[in-house]
Parts: C-alpha cells; sequence; structure tokens
C-alpha cells in the first residue's frame, strides 16, 4: 500500500522504473539559496576573471595603469610588451618607501640587491598630488634616460607606488632582462 505524496511533491520513476519522490527544500533552505546564490556567482565569475589573467599579469591599481601606459608607448614603438615581474615589483615598492620616507629620489645599487637578471634599470619619479599615472609615465617618456629604460631592451618590469602625507606620488619602477 503506498502513501500518498505531498501536495509539493512529485512522483518520476528512475531509469529501474522504480519510483522516485521529489520534494522540493523548505522554505527557509530556498530563502537561503537565493541569498547565496547571486555571492556565489559573483565569487565564481572573480575566480574565472583571475584564472584568464595572462601569467605575469601587472593585474589592477595605479601600478597596473603605469605598466599598460609604458607598454602603449612601446607598441607604438615597435616593441613587444613589459611583463610583470613580483620579484622587481617587490623590490620597487620597498624603494619607493623609502625615498618617499626620506623625503628625496636617489637610485639603489639594484646588482647589490636583485640576483640572476642579465641587466636591470631603475626609474624614479615624484609626481604631485593628484597625478595620473598615464600623466606620471609621460613624464617619464619626457626624459631621455627614463624613457631609455621604458623603450630598451628589457622585457620584465615591477612598479612601487607610495602616496606621502603631503599626497604626493613616490614611484619606482624597476626593469630587468633575463
Amino acid at each position: 500500500m503506498s502513501e500518498p505524496l505531498p501536495s509539493s511533491s512529485r512522483s518520476v520513476s528512475s531509469a529501474s522504473g522504480a519510483p522516485v519522490v521529489l520534494t522540493p527544500p523548505d522554505g527557509r533552505r530556498a530563502r537561503r539559496w537565493r541569498t547565496i546564490a547571486p555571492l556565489v556567482a559573483v565569487v565564481a565569475l572573480a575566480l574565472a576573471a583571475a584564472a584568464c589573467a595572462p601569467a605575469g599579469s601587472s593585474g589592477g591599481g595605479y601600478a597596473g595603469d603605469v605598466v599598460n601606459a609604458m607598454n602603449q608607448d612601446r607598441a607604438a614603438a615597435g616593441m613587444g610588451p613589459l611583463a610583470w615581474d613580483s620579484q622587481l615589483a617587490g623590490y620597487a615598492q620597498n624603494h619607493a618607501g623609502e625615498i618617499a620616507r626620506s623625503g628625496s629620489l636617489w637610485h639603489s645599487n639594484l646588482s647589490a640587491w636583485i640576483s640572476g637578471w642579465r641587466s636591470l634599470g631603475e626609474n624614479l619619479l615624484m609626481a604631485p598630488a593628484g597625478t595620473s599615472s598615464y600623466a606620471a609615465e609621460d613624464m617619464w617618456m619626457a626624459s631621455a634616460p627614463h624613457r631609455a629604460n621604458i623603450l630598451g631592451g628589457f622585457n620584465r618590469v615591477g612598479v612601487g607606488i607610495v602616496t606621502d602625507g603631503a599626497g604626493r606620488e613616490w614611484l619606482v619602477a624597476v626593469f630587468g632582462a633575463r
């Protein structure tokens, strides 16, 4: 003898022909899923976007915009892009903090700190508050030695940026070739 199905349930047959009863989740679980589902979708999309980013991608933000501006100038000169390098970026970020704290620009002995590179170069800049990343890169392009680093034989770059208490941007770009 079979029992009657609840009004919200339905019966279907399995591949073997045995009846299977499908019941929807209770109201609280359904509401919880409707609340969580959009969050799960956003996280899944963010992870998919991160997985699709090219290896060595500079990511976003001010540093990424500086690298994008450099790569636009390199493309205009018929050159390949600079790839982001985390080791160089870490050094650049540390040095940006040092020069911001000292309040003056000074180049470091890169080869004493970073090994395993065929050649290294460094661009420094102290930009006024509110300077865009593209304007900062334009300042470098207006200077022959800085322009030579951007358009030189380097293939990797790391950028570090520190904003001081007055809002000034202290930028360091470390270039490398292996």
